[in-house]
Parts: C-alpha cells; structure tokens; sequence
C-alpha cells in the first residue's frame, strides 16, 4: 500500500452542484467564490487544509446529456442568460406546474394558456417594460419565472424512471446476466 506523496481531494460534480460551498465550509472562511448562477468557477483551483491535505475546486462538468435544454436550466445546470428560447422552457414548466395560480395571474380570455401568454401575464404583473417603446418584456418575464424555478420558489418535481408510485418503491429492473 503505498501512499499518495501529494493527496489532494478533488471536487468534480455538474454545475451549480455546491463544490464550492462546502470548499468553503471545511476551510472554515470563503476562500473561494460562489454565487446561485452555474458557472462562476472558472479555473482548476488549490487550497491547502493542512501541509499534507490539499482541497481542489473546479468548474462544473457537464457530460452529454439526454435530457432537454429546458430541464437542464430547470435543474440549474444550464446557465438562464445563455438560453436562446426561454420561452420553451417556461412552456416545459407549464405543462408541470400549475403556473396561474401559483403566480395568482388573472386568466387569458380563451382557453389555456400558451408560454407566451404566461409571460405577458407576469410581465404586465410585475411591470416588466422595454426601455423604448414601453411595451411589455416578455423576454424579462421569461427570465424571471425561471429563475423562480431555478431559485427553488417553484417547486419541479418528477419521479425517477421505473418509480412506483403506488407502491411507493423502486422497480427492480430484471438482470441481464
């Protein structure tokens, strides 16, 4: 058994997954920084608990992934601002969560609602207005109602793949062996 002559505790984990916070926590000081939005790590970086014991923090890694663009800012691992189509996003939510009551806005004149109209509804809501011609940011408005989600103010949740739910386990999958 031989040992390391340079231990260091590596940190890899998705974006925004708290690598840094609990840096943070076991060095006792905020020796690094964090904020809410993935992404703010931008370097390989080193700090040393003790002589011997070295802690390592490190952007996120983001592996391909089969799940959609609109579930990954959800989850807060694709960054808001870099979304092309919030709009898609907000839609994805929508067909989760019951967005007009949780957001007590009054309801369009036809029936349903489409991501646009939720956006518009919280924009003129919130008093959301473009700098020119004052009329209603429905962009903003996106922005906002994700970042609801992605702060935790709105609650997504699913269940995980071959759950249950009313026998409240796990499927056990068949081997293949």
């Amino acid at each position: 058994f031989k040992v390391c002559p340079d231990p260091a505790l590596p940190r890899p984990g998705l974006p925004n997954a708290g690598k840094s916070s609990v840096l943070n926590a076991v060095l006792g000081r905020s020796a690094v920084g964090v904020s809410r939005a993935p992404g703010r790590t931008r370097y390989f970086q080193t700090h040393f608990l003790t002589p011997s014991v070295r802690l390592c923090d490190c952007p996120g890694l983001v592996f391909p992934s089969r799940a959609p663009p609109e579930l990954q800012v959800l989850a807060g691992v694709y960054p808001i601002a870099q979304l092309q189509d919030p709009y898609s996003a907000v839609g994805f939510l929508g067909s989760r969560l019951a967005l007009p009551p949780l957001l007590q806005l009054r309801p369009p004149s036809g029936p349903g609602w489409t991501a646009w109209e939720l956006c518009e509804a919280w924009a003129e809501k919130r008093g959301y207005r473009t700098a020119r011609a004052a009329r209603t940011d429905v962009a903003r408005a996106a922005n906002g109602i994700l970042r609801l989600a992605a702060e935790g103010r709105l609650r997504l949740c699913m269940t995980p793949p071959g759950y249950s739910a009313h026998r409240g386990t796990q499927k056990t999958p068949k081997s293949t062996f």
